[in-house]
């Protein structure tokens, strides 16, 4: 847990604060990567994989969209490191995470309470109709490495449950893993064209998911620039399996960003 302080709050405001221009579908780079660990060093050393790319790129994107004091509501948060450091510049933010061990997540939610008290915890699974965000609505809506792992139809209705919960004008905006080569890489390709075709609907737009996917993903192959998961963020991965149950596969950050229509 980081505390920022007061020159970090105003460095980071200064540097990101309507500067920072998510496109609406875009792949992790070394040069996004290197400005993190110039200005937010403890979020882009803090796990080792493709999250050490993602939570700063999060920081960043709320920063360049939404002004101060917007209401920003995260999906399957974890430890809340980016929510806790969003609450400290001072955005108003929500985290919702069953804290089940889902998907390799943790479960101390006490915890978690007790240590990050500027933020909101809720313990459940986000969805329609969910009791305790009854007629809340929210400026943005993100996650981190979650969407890739929500199996349809839940992808669509979580989709419905983002799109229920948005003023208008608001932002969408998340960072999945995806799987460019090897083992999964088709899944996540279709996964990824299923994830841009729901974000074109919140933006009231025309699908164009696998047409727009299908240029990132070459861009992203012939990029230099292109940030790929190291081989220790893959043997984090790998846990206690054997390398051959578990092989290394070229995995990259997406980058998904809309807005939602005006009133």
């Amino acid at each position: 847990m980081h505390q920022l302080g007061e020159i970090e709050k105003a460095t980071l405001l200064k540097t990101y604060v309507r500067k920072f221009s998510p496109e609406t579908l875009s792949y992790g780079t070394v040069r996004d990567y290197c400005d993190s660990c110039d200005y937010l060093p403890w979020l882009s050393n803090a796990q080792r994989d493709l999250k050490d790319q993602q939570r700063p790129w999060t920081v960043k994107a709320a920063l360049g969209l939404l002004s101060l004091p917007s209401r920003l509501l995260e999906i399957g948060g974890g430890e809340p490191l980016v929510a806790s450091l969003l609450a400290g510049l001072g955005y108003q933010v929500t985290v919702i995470d069953p804290y089940d061990g889902s998907g390799g997540g943790p479960t101390c939610f006490e915890q978690f309470v007790q240590r990050y008290p500027d933020v909101r915890i809720i313990r459940d699974s986000f969805r329609m109709g969910l009791p305790q965000l009854r007629g809340e609505m929210f400026d943005g809506i993100f996650s981190i490495s979650v969407l890739e792992h929500v199996a349809e139809p839940a992808l669509r209705t979580l989709f419905e449950a983002i799109s229920a919960h948005l003023r208008p004008s608001a932002w969408s905006f998340h960072c999945v893993d995806c799987v460019l080569e090897g083992e999964g890489a088709q899944f996540h390709r279709e996964q990824c064209a299923r994830i841009v075709a729901y974000q074109h609907d919140i933006a009231g737009e025309q699908p164009r998911s696998r047409e727009d996917l299908a240029k990132v993903l070459q861009m992203a192959k012939d990029d230099i620039d292109t940030c790929y998961l190291s081989a220790a963020g893959h043997n984090l991965w790998r846990g206690g399996l054997a390398y051959d149950e578990f092989p290394f596969r070229k995995v990259i950050s997406l980058q998904f960003a809309v807005q939602t229509g005006a009133e």
